[in-house]
């Protein structure tokens, strides 16, 4: 058995694998330093612009969400085309998009607003604009992008608007006569996403904050840190498992931890790991809900044959966890297989393993056996 915790996780500043997945200081300041840009653009743009097409001024609200939030963000193991994503939400009242007699209108006319206020930094910071079908992309660098995707959220939720909405009968003209293209056929009581080619779709980031905080506060930071170790084996292993996203493997090891029981996760990270990895493979075959919403999957993404390549691998993972954990001895050998499972951000030191109480560990689990006393012949004198 090898104890390779310390490998994986620790304190003060000893080496270890967590430590090197973390940003840089550098980088980080910078995705700080260009989001408020884009905030600032955003605040100043966006009221001349929607009072130019829409008729109005709004002031939007902002939501950081995604990996910054939760803390289980990684720096890329591949770049390219593996990079740092914060996502910043832009959050509108409802009755202002409301306002706007039809929604496929308001999702167009509000990505033309902010496709507009954020070409202008992007052309003065030298960053490359994207319009993705959720959001608006700024890369603004080689290893890191900001995306901004636009909300509407209830009035109750959306801190003290300056003034009543008006309706935008102009854009109201120029929208396309779908007969299910109505308000009325959207829920009023949620937040609603901004899509490029779907309008608008229910989609609340918040409540998936809430409920990785909460999931926390019940399993302890040791489920942080294994999301994190599993974001690090499935982006080691590109392109394999592109298809499996971030918030998947994090339900996945929530639900990994539900079914040990809280009293029955370890307080190890490597043991922790390992009963999450050996869990993985069958919730991997889906369904794997939003614990959120269950009406919404977050395996989505997957393919029949992705899923079929994400199961292979994560048997293999476990398979190959299982021995390091539970039947090796050698320190060097572990290190070796763990770097083989997720790259070379394993700390190459034999020093962090521990084999002999790892080793005493494993007899002392065992009852002591009695052997048989052995039978001794007669003898017989010549």
């Amino acid at each position: 058995m090898a104890n390779v915790s310390k490998v994986l996780h620790a304190s003060g500043d000893a080496p270890c694998f967590l430590k090197n997945l973390n940003i840089a200081d550098t980088d980080r300041a910078s995705l700080m330093v260009a989001r408020e840009k884009i905030r600032v653009c955003l605040r100043k743009t966006f009221a001349a612009l929607t009072k130019q097409e829409l008729g109005v001024t709004v002031h939007p609200r902002f939501f950081t969400q995604g990996s910054f939030a939760y803390r289980t963000i990684n720096d890329p193991c591949w770049t390219p085309p593996q990079q740092m994503d914060l996502d910043d939400g832009a959050y509108l009242p409802m009755t202002f998009i409301q306002g706007v007699q039809r929604p496929s209108v308001a999702a167009a006319a509000f990505f033309k607003v902010v496709d507009a206020a954020l070409e202008k930094p992007a052309k003065e910071e030298g960053w490359q604009f994207v319009k993705k079908p959720t959001c608006s992309r700024l890369v603004i660098s080689s290893n890191s992008h900001i995306d901004v995707p636009l909300y509407a959220i209830p009035d109750a939720e959306f801190e003290k608007l300056e003034k009543q909405m008006k309706s935008f009968d102009a854009l109201a003209r120029d929208a396309r006569a779908d007969s299910d293209d109505r308000w009325d056929a959207l829920p009023s009581d949620c937040v609603l996403l901004a899509h490029r080619e779907h309008d608008w779709i229910s989609s609340d980031p918040r409540k998936i904050r809430d409920w990785f905080v909460e999931a926390i506060k019940i399993y302890g930071p040791v489920l942080r840190r294994v999301c994190r170790y599993l974001k690090a084996w499935r982006d080691h292993h590109r392109p394999h498992l592109d298809d499996v996203s971030s918030i998947l493997l994090m339900v996945c090891a929530f639900e990994a931890c539900e079914d040990l029981g809280r009293p029955n996760v370890p307080g190890r990270d490597d043991l922790a790991l390992l009963r999450i990895a050996e869990r993985l493979p069958r919730l991997l075959e889906g369904p794997v809900c939003n614990p959120t919403d269950r009406d919404e999957r977050v395996d989505g993404r997957l393919s029949a044959a992705s899923r079929r390549v994400a199961i292979d691998m994560a048997k293999k993972f476990d398979a190959e966890l299982t021995e390091i954990v539970e039947k090796c001895f050698d320190p060097e050998e572990a290190i070796e297989r763990l770097t083989a499972l997720f790259g070379d951000r394993i700390p190459d030191r034999i020093d962090l393993v521990d084999v002999t109480k790892a080793a005493h560990a494993e007899v002392r689990s065992h009852a002591p056996r009695i052997a048989a006393a052995p039978t001794v012949g007669k003898s017989t004198s010549a």
